[in-house]
C-alpha cells in the first residue's frame, strides 16, 4: 500500500521507473491534512451534476496559510497528474479570504473561517434548493379541536355543533 508522498522504484526490463500515487480524492485529502487544513469537508456531487465529482471546502488560519496550501496543491498536482488530466484553473488569487482551484474532477475552496460562515457552501451543496426542501416536508394536520363548526359536506358556510 502506497502512503501519500511515498515513492516506489520499480525495475522494468533493467530500467528504473518512479510510480507516484494518483491525484485522487484520498490523496488530496491526505495532502490537505498534511498542510494543516482545518474543517475539511468533502462533498460528493451526484452524477447528474457534470461540473465535477467532488467539492472540497477547507479553512485556513490566515491569508498566508490559504495561499500556501493552494500553491502546494498546485505543485503536487503538477507532479502527480497524468497526461490526460486537465489544466488547473485558480480563482481568487487577488483576494485575502478565498481561493478556489478547479482540478477537473475535484474542486477545492480554501477559505478563512469567517468567510466560510458567510457563504455556507456546505449548506448550498448539501441541502438543495428551498423548493426541494418544501416538497420533502410532510403536510401537518390540524388538531380536531382547532376546526370549529365545519361539517364535511358544507363548502360555503359554517355550521355550529349542538
Amino acid at each position: 500500500m502506497l502512503r501519500p508522498g511515498s515513492v516506489v522504484i520499480v525495475e522494468l526490463n533493467g530500467s528504473r521507473d518512479t510510480v507516484l500515487p494518483k491525484f485522487n480524492i484520498d490523496f488530496v485529502v491526505d495532502l490537505l491534512r498534511q498542510e494543516n487544513a482545518k474543517d475539511v469537508c468533502v462533498i460528493q456531487l451526484p452524477p447528474e451534476i457534470k461540473y465535477c465529482d467532488y467539492f472540497i471546502i477547507v479553512s485556513g488560519s490566515s491569508t498566508r496559510h490559504l495561499h500556501a496550501m493552494a500553491h502546494y496543491m498546485l505543485k503536487m498536482y503538477k507532479h502527480h497528474k497524468e497526461e490526460s488530466d486537465p489544466h488547473t484553473q485558480i480563482e481568487g488569487k487577488e483576494t485575502d479570504d478565498w481561493l478556489c482551484i478547479d482540478f477537473g474532477s475535484i474542486v477545492i475552496h480554501f477559505m478563512l473561517p469567517e468567510t466560510r460562515e458567510v457563504y455556507e457552501l456546505e449548506k448550498l451543496w448539501t441541502l438543495g434548493s428551498y423548493d426541494d426542501q418544501l416538497t420533502q416536508m410532510t403536510p401537518q394536520s390540524l388538531p380536531e379541536d382547532f376546526v370549529f363548526g365545519l361539517s364535511p359536506d358544507s363548502s360555503d358556510h359554517l355550521e355550529t355543533r349542538t
